[in-house]
């Protein structure tokens, strides 16, 4: 035989080898980077290693390896919550006859397949392969192997609601991981414990135990233990009422669980998200988090994870009145919960079902459901769920007209509700307040404060974000204005009264208000305060980018986008106030008393406030010399709260319907009757009203109000405020160095300006008279500077009133609001180039930027439409932007409450500014003295109000503009 051939001869033979060693070392490459993305807790990228590794490992019938990475390769699936094929993969590696599979690798697998189950929500299952594995890790001798099966073991019970006997299995594990000086298996041992702790509701031993995980796991760095405990600390504080620090962890662990890829990992942070955004009031988004979060959990197996968060979207669904939606949603969650049997959950379910039958007057099952509640709380000792059946046997008797059995199961639910956290508290206080009043019991007025204590306490730990203050406080501002009812009827305590109305008034406006009194943002460093405003110039331009697609696919990523970076700047806003002591030591506004608030008026001056809750109307007349209260009656089975709402609706829509002034005058009867004719006599005696607003008569123009034939402005000057304390908190701005006036003409819209403002509604029309307002306002100042045609962009407007200071900022273009996002609201302007995802300004002034400007202004009039409305909301009113102008500097603003026509406007803003500056307007230099001096404490009523009512007055004149659609719309808000 030739060489040649002898060479290719030894070569075919030596080929096999030579390919099998070096796919063997490929594989073990590709399982040792599976382990590294394992041990970061980035599990998509490990399960895809994994695979690869096994396959190759399988087809060259290297069996020990082969079992190694199975195993690792079905751990991955597992969670990433392909549990079936993780299952399946386990079972295949059970049966392998080899060597390898001895008895650890059995034991191992075994525990595996438990753990699988467990992950599906079938604890049963999960326990019967727990207690196979347990013999064969103690054979082995495995110490870390015998400690991983007792911990879980413990999370098996713990699921099925045994909690004794979970703490003793997960105990028993901790000291097999210790003496071998495993760190990991410590700290989620650690972790799982607290979880039993928290479930126990003692959550002071909770935090104890996942502080110590936490320790642990920053040390070692896997993203998803990481997740865990910061979830669960997550939950301890949403538990204990610390919403700030509640936020601050569920945005860590949703950040964590993204980086693990694990599907069951940021399903369940969505729904905890969900939760917290539900709990303070910001229903939109809990929809949001919920529905992300249900729709990644359809793609799972596990009954009880689906059914956590159906419930949770069942009781947003319910507090939104969508009944029959929720009752959907409560009975497909207990149905899966059944599935599971956990007793603790199905109790939670049916708490929902009680409501459900209530509802529908079905008191026998009502009943049956409250007795099965009543045996698991005896079975499990849960005060919690013993708490849960007093109360609804409570509400039972209730609907059934049995009050003192009602009372006695509310007494119970309240006894049971002191071993619990305080926020727990809240509710067993408010039913057991209730039903005494219904007994005409002044002990109503005992437990009603220890609510508004509840609630104070509460609100201060919401969050640094004054939205979420906001969300957790419009929930409970009605009981405010039910305790003082209360009062004025065991008491007779007007003053006491006032104070819980006041308290209930602008609560976030008179936190932010304080805030920029103290310069508390000022005093922060540099570089925090740009950090902070790139985060929310990120948001705004994520808002335009969203704006200005039409791809859906596009649209949906941005959503998501846009929903992490708000979590994040409010995570960052909350950290900031744990960091930096300035803020930590911001004083918050005091509602002021009844006596403070008749020191603030003049003798010429007479306050209307308004209260509204569902079952009250309160009236204030509160003048320098006499307070007066009239508590307004409802029929039995009607909402004051609706009623005014349909009545205001019905005056505006006459009125933009130009309807005639008989037609005015029939709306007009039942308003004034309500609000101003309990007072009539008194109010003759003055001549200027300060009208603080409730509800929905935030959306109405009392001027317009007709009463033989006269408007109520033709007989009073009206201003409003959004209470009396911020009147107080409004300061009169007179920095030196002051120009008269800065005018904005807004009368052309081009494409660079209608596409991001409006989006679907259009594009934004033109208005050509807003030039000759502008120019006719001008006409009456020395100094003023005038931005018309080109130069009204955005980046000019904002340069302007950095860099200057004017004591009147006039604005006159078209307003746009977003009630679901107020922040978005704005004016519109120009972007002064072609609009791009990149763009540093998108043509709109919007609330949120306003906020970061210092205005500094005597007034700023908003010479545009709607520019008055907004969100309205419980305990904080009209959440439009007024606000931001206020916190920007501004003392007084002038809002509009419909679209305005911009003739007829450019005509009564003329003869507005005209009467300001009339010198027979200017106080007396008299008044001017004794304040100065400090005989005269009141704060003056102003020149703005009584300079609209003589422009409104001319218009009622003018042949042409004299109907209210044309005078009314513009309101004076402030000092």
């Amino acid at each position: 035989m030739n060489k040649r051939w002898l060479f290719f001869f030894f070569a075919f033979l030596l080929l096999p080898i030579i390919v099998w060693g070096q796919s063997i070392q490929l594989a073990d490459s590709l399982f040792k980077t599976g382990q590294q993305f394992d041990e970061r807790g980035q599990m998509e990228e490990s399960e895809f290693y994994y695979r690869e590794a096994y396959q190759i490992y399988r087809n060259f019938q290297d069996t020990t390896s082969w079992l190694e990475a199975g195993k690792e390769y079905a751990s991955a699936m597992v969670y990433r919550s392909k549990n079936e094929q993780a299952l399946e993969l386990y079972q295949q590696l059970l049966k392998v006859d080899h060597p390898a599979n001895d008895t650890y690798n059995r034991g191992d697998l075994y525990n595996s397949m438990g753990w699988a189950s467990n992950r599906m929500g079938k604890p049963d299952q999960a326990l019967s392969y727990y207690e196979q594995s347990l013999p064969l890790a103690e054979k082995s001798g495995d110490k870390e192997l015998i400690g991983v099966v007792y911990d879980n073991l413990g999370s098996a019970y713990h699921r099925k609601g045994n909690y004794s006997k979970a703490l003793e299995f997960s105990q028993r594990a901790l000291p097999y991981f210790e003496e071998i000086d495993n760190q990991s298996s410590i700290a989620i041992t650690l972790n799982n414990i607290g979880n039993i702790y928290e479930a126990l509701l003692l959550y002071d031993q909770a935090l104890e135990y996942y502080n110590r995980s936490l320790d642990l796991q920053e040390d070692i760095g896997n993203a998803h233990s990481l997740y865990s405990v910061y979830s669960s600390i997550a939950g301890v504080q949403f538990s204990l009422g610390n919403y700030d620090q509640a936020l601050v962890s569920h945005q860590k662990s949703l950040e964590l669980a993204r980086q693990t890829g694990t599907p069951s990992s940021i399903a369940s942070a969505l729904n905890n998200i969900g939760l917290l955004y539900k709990r303070l009031g910001e229903y939109d988004k809990a929809l949001d988090y919920y529905q992300q979060s249900l729709a990644m959990k359809d793609d799972m197996t596990s009954p009880q994870s689906i059914a956590v968060t159906t419930k949770n979207l069942g009781m947003l669904l319910w507090e939104q009145g969508k009944t029959e939606k929720a009752a959907e949603h409560y009975r497909e969650a207990m149905e899966l919960r059944k599935q599971v049997g956990n007793p603790y959950d199905i109790a939670s379910s049916l708490n929902t079902m009680v409501t459900l039958e209530l509802e529908n007057k079905n008191f026998e099952q009502a009943w049956e459901y409250a007795y099965q509640i009543q045996q698991i709380g005896d079975s499990t000792d849960s005060y919690s769920i013993l708490e849960d059946a007093a109360t609804y046997a409570g509400h039972i008797h209730e609907a059934q007209g049995k009050d003192r059995e009602a009372l006695q199961h509310f007494k119970k639910a309240h006894a049971y509700s002191q071993f619990l956290p305080e926020n727990k508290q809240l509710a067993s206080l408010q039913n057991l307040a209730r039903q005494y009043h219904k007994m005409n019991s002044d002990s109503a007025l005992i437990y009603g404060q220890q609510v508004i204590d509840i609630i104070e306490n509460n609100r201060s730990r919401a969050g640094s974000v004054s939205e979420l203050k906001t969300g957790y406080f419009q929930k409970h501002s009605d009981f405010y204005i039910e305790l003082a009812s209360w009062v004025l009827q065991y008491k007779k305590d007007t003053s006491r009264a006032f104070e819980l109305v006041e308290q209930a008034k602008a609560r976030a406006l008179r936190d932010d208000l304080a805030k920029a009194r103290q310069n508390i943002d000022q005093q922060l460093p540099e570089e925090v305060r740009v950090e902070r405003n790139e985060k929310r110039n990120t948001i705004d331009s994520l808002y335009t980018q969203l704006d200005i697609t039409s791809d859906l696919q596009e649209q949906s990523q941005i959503n998501q986008t846009i929903q992490t970076a708000e979590l994040e700047l409010a995570a960052y806003e909350n950290e900031l106030a744990e960091q930096y002591p300035v803020i930590q030591k911001v004083q918050s506004s005091e509602a002021i008393n009844l006596e403070q608030a008749q020191s603030l008026i003049d003798e010429n001056t007479a306050v209307l406030q308004y209260a509204i809750s569902d079952k009250d109307l309160l009236i204030f007349l509160i003048c320098q010399d006499d307070v007066q209260l009239k508590r307004v009656p409802i029929a039995e089975g009607q909402s004051i709260d609706s009623t005014l709402t349909q009545q205001v609706a019905g005056f505006r829509d006459a009125i933009l319907s130009n309807a005639p002034k008989e037609t005015l005058q029939k709306h007009s009867k039942k308003l004034f009757g309500t609000l101003i004719q309990p007072f009539q006599q008194q109010l003759k005696n003055y001549e200027q009203l300060i009208v603080v607003p409730d509800g929905a008569l935030a959306y109405m123009p009392f001027e317009a109000i007709l009463q033989n034939n006269r408007y109520l402005v033709e007989d009073y000057h009206i201003k409003y405020v959004p209470s009396l304390t911020t009147l107080t908190l409004l300061d009169q701005s007179r920095p030196e160095k002051q120009n008269d006036l800065l005018a904005v003409a807004g009368s052309q819209f081009n494409e660079n300006t209608s596409e991001v403002s409006l989006n679907s509604t259009g594009r934004l029309t033109s208005l050509p008279s807003t030039n000759m307002e502008v120019d006719s306002i001008a006409s009456h100042f020395q100094q003023k500077a005038i931005l018309k045609d080109d130069l009204v962009t955005e980046q000019n407007l904002k340069n302007r009133l950095r860099e200057n200071s004017y004591q009147y900022v006039h604005l006159a273009t078209h307003g746009i609001i977003d009630e679901s996002q107020p922040g978005r609201s704005g004016l519109a302007l120009s972007s002064g180039d072609e609009i791009t995802p990149s763009s540093i300004e998108d043509g709109m002034l919007r609330s949120s930027e306003i906020f970061g400007l210092n205005i500094n202004s005597d007034m700023v009039v908003l010479s545009a439409c709607n520019t008055g409305l907004g969100k309205v909301v419980k305990g904080e009113g009209m959440l439009g932007m007024q606000r931001s102008f206020f916190f920007a500097g501004a003392s007084t603003v002038v809002v509009s409450l419909w679209n305005v026509y911009d003739r007829s406007t450019a005509s009564l803003m003329n003869e507005f500014y005209k009467a300001l500056l009339n010198e027979e307007m200017q106080e007396s230099w008299m008044d001017t003295a004794l304040r100065w001096i400090g005989w005269d404490e009141s704060l003056p009523f102003g020149l703005k109000a009584p300079a609209m009512r003589q422009a409104k007055l001319q218009m009622i004149n003018h042949p042409l503009f004299n109907h209210p659609v044309y005078w009314a719309p513009f309101i004076v808000v402030g000092r």
